[in-house]
């Protein structure tokens, strides 16, 4: 089970999300977790992703960077 955040109702909840995986021209693999939020159906991102790019650049460059984002910018 992953932790979701939903901007929208500002919720968190647990689900097990759908994982998509990508190949980008500029960052490489990607992938990115979501889930669609049970109070107002929203589509969301992990919880972890979600505080990670609040502060700081907000680049990764690893597959595994936040649990949710594996790539930069470009990938959100």
């Amino acid at each position: 089970m992953n932790v979701f955040y939903c901007d929208a109702c500002r919720t968190k909840f647990e689900t097990e999300g759908t994982r998509t995986e990508w190949i980008d021209r500029t960052y490489g693999p990607c992938i990115r977790w979501t889930a669609v939020c049970p109070t107002c159906g929203a589509e969301c991102r992990l919880a972890e992703t979600v505080h990670a790019q609040s502060g700081g650049s907000g680049i990764g460059g690893s597959m595994d960077w936040g649990g949710g984002s594996g790539c930069g910018p470009s990938c959100r």
